[in-house]
């Protein structure tokens, strides 16, 4: 690699491939910012030209081909990529053999290990990738050694070198948007809608062990205000619709607030953003719940975050994470809840500690706590780059994993001779078993899919009202039910879930589930079941009634609840419907998912619903209600119900 240099220009190529989500790509950003900062060196500039970022998963041959000597070829990696990165890696090294290919991103671990396994891999980047790389070019300019540059590993004399570790104090890096280097996309690409991420800071307070953002072991540095204010212009220029914050923990600082104030001023001007979407500070504060009212009443929040992860004192010492407590949390609920502001509560199922049992209390105190609009179970997933990605803590919870198709809802679905990707998932530790690790899942699909996304949800919060019965007891009972009635159109779908759990475990199946009726994308199995169930609204309904029937509900509330229950789910193809029945049921559940407490009183009315958004299609009502609307409880009629007294 340490070579003379030729007064000719050295080509270099960026990769940042990414699966497309329906017609919205991602802009390659992390490939952008490392470039736009190189570039701002004059020695770089007359030395060097950029060829192409590419944000596609094209061809291998094809790309290959196309390049025009390739000098210095970056890939930014990360497990939607890996797999293929390494391919193109490889096939670009066979037929430029002098070209230098490096690999940064998260998913390059810690040492040497990557150069030891791949050949075809010449340096790597740990962690920060602007200011190594930048180094790296002038490096084989100039011919200094790269010993001389923080956070790298390559091969010198048969030897690996890794040398030492540099936190950077600053965050001044120009805009990739700003200086240019995506405007051509919006032509060259017309087919595609582009989102935006962007940065408002960088590092993270926090050092979760599942978790691959606090392993970069940095402070909060701020990025300018003024780019951040100018990159927005920038995405609402070119009618950018959605605005994702890479920020570790958005609301953290005072600054934010005024951010939001300026997305909500150029929404309000421009049309733009549509929604915005980010990581919010894990300890809940007025500035989130303030950011989250202005959001919400500009119709753009994709969902406040209130996570927890896990409630397990024994899974969160483990993995070293520190929450709200449980008081807190039911006080932030109430308020949200009142200001009828949606949230959503994410948990990561397999922490070591964590237990069947735990898991399912855990469950049942959110809800308890008010937590009817969302709860997201996530299967914690290994990664390279986290503290759980170290031998030694591998051993010390007996962490186990199993290899996956890539665990990315809602990303198309790969193609026959495309290069899969992987994920790794955290199916066994020293406190949950392969079987444990199965039933936890059940009951979390079913809490998900029944009571989040509505199915039975009005049934288990009558019933933990009137009777005293824990949420968590009706879904464990409705997960026996469906067991046991395999022919119904619930039991049927969670038959199949056992089964792809099962070969989750064998190591031949995935987490996803993809059916074209619904769109080329796939699906988590929740959403899956919610979908096709709904496909089979009516019979679900009359079956499930012989369950609902177990729980002793006088005969006329149960008649009437059934009926508000099946048609408060929003279904394609309905513009109108009207019934009546003989309690204030609407009434009752609304202001119960607004922190009130109305009493449940016979009072005969009249349900009226009108369905104004004339979605008639599978592939419109998946999107748009389950994959968009989800956070929203979108798939149930609340605003568009009129109730009028008979």
């Amino acid at each position: 690699m340490e070579e003379d240099w030729s007064m000719s220009i050295k080509n270099i190529y960026m990769i940042q491939p990414n699966y497309l989500y329906g017609s919205s790509a991602h802009l390659p950003y992390a490939a952008g910012t490392i470039i736009a900062y190189a570039f701002i060196n004059e020695d770089i500039k007359s030395h060097y030209s950029l060829k192409k970022i590419q944000f596609q998963r094209e061809s291998i041959e094809k790309t290959v081909r196309e390049a025009d000597n390739p000098f210095v070829i970056g890939f930014s990696t990360y497990v939607w990529n890996f797999e293929y990165n390494k391919a193109l890696a490889k096939r670009f090294k066979e037929k430029y053999p002098d070209c230098v290919i490096l690999f940064g991103g998260h998913h390059v671990p810690p040492g040497e290990e990557l150069l030891r396994e791949y050949n075809f891999i010449d340096i790597l980047i740990h962690g920060e990738g602007e200011e190594p790389f930048s180094q790296i070019l002038m490096s084989f300019i100039d011919n200094s050694p790269l010993d001389e540059i923080p956070n790298i590993s390559f091969r010198k004399n048969g030897a690996f070198i890794n040398t030492p570790f540099k936190e950077y104090s600053s965050c001044n890096y120009p805009s990739p948007y700003l200086e240019g280097y995506f405007d051509s996309f919006f032509t060259d690409y017309p087919e595609f809608s582009f989102e935006l991420m962007f940065e408002t800071n960088r590092g993270c307070a926090y050092n979760c062990a599942y978790c691959d953002w606090g392993s970069l072991r940095t402070k909060i540095r701020l990025f300018p205000m003024e780019r951040i204010l100018r990159e927005f212009e920038w995405a609402c220029k070119h009618k950018i619709e959605f605005f994702g914050c890479a920020d570790a923990n958005f609301g953290i600082l005072a600054r934010d607030e005024e951010i939001i104030d300026r997305l909500v001023e150029l929404k309000r001007t421009t049309g733009f953003p549509k929604k915005f979407q980010t990581s919010y500070a894990k300890n809940n504060s007025e500035r989130i719940f303030n950011i989250g009212k202005k959001l919400d009443e500009n119709d753009m929040n994709k969902g406040v975050t209130l996570a927890f992860q896990t409630l397990s004192p024994v899974a969160s010492k483990n993995v070293g994470r520190t929450n709200v407590s449980v008081k807190y949390y039911t006080q932030l609920m109430n308020r949200y809840n009142a200001a009828n502001i949606p949230t959503y509560t994410e948990l990561i199922l397999g922490l070591p500690g964590e237990t069947y049992r735990s898991f399912a209390d855990g469950m049942n105190t959110l809800i308890k706590a008010g937590q009817h609009h969302s709860i997201y179970v996530h299967n914690c997933e290994w990664l390279p780059c986290s503290e759980m990605g170290n031998r030694t803590y591998i051993d010390k919870f007996e962490i186990g994993t199993t290899k996956i198709p890539l665990n990315e809802p809602h990303m198309q679905s790969p193609k026959g001779k495309e290069i899969p990707e992987y994920s790794q998932i955290v199916t066994k530790t020293f406190s949950m078993d392969h079987p444990m690790w199965i039933e936890t899942n059940l009951l979390s699909y079913t809490v998900q899919c029944f009571h989040h996304m509505n199915l039975l949800q009005f049934f288990a919060i009558y019933l933990f009202d009137m009777q005293k019965i824990e949420y968590i007891d009706f879904y464990e009972r409705l997960l026996s039910f469906n067991d046991n009635h395999p022919d119904t159109v619930s039991g049927k779908v969670f038959a199949e879930i056992r089964l792809r759990l099962k070969s989750v475990i064998d190591g031949t199946g995935g987490l996803l589930c993809y059916d074209d009726k619904f769109g080329d994308i796939g699906w988590p199995f929740e959403e899956f079941a919610f979908l096709e169930i709904v496909c089979e609204i009516d019979r679900f309904y009359n079956e499930i009634r012989e369950f609902l029937d177990s729980f002793d509900i006088p005969t006329e509330i149960l008649d009437d609840l059934l009926l508000y229950q099946r048609n408060i789910i929003k279904r394609p193809g309905r513009k109108k419907v009207e019934y009546t029945i003989n309690y204030n049921f609407h009434d009752y559940f609304m202001n119960r998912f607004k922190a009130g407490n109305i009493e449940l009183v016979k009072h005969k009315n009249i349900i009226e619903i009108t369905d104004n958004e004339n979605i008639s299609e599978w592939e419109d009502y998946a999107r748009r209600v389950v994959w968009y609307g989800r956070k929203e409880s979108k798939n149930i009629y609340t605003s568009c119900v009129t109730v009028k007294d008979k």
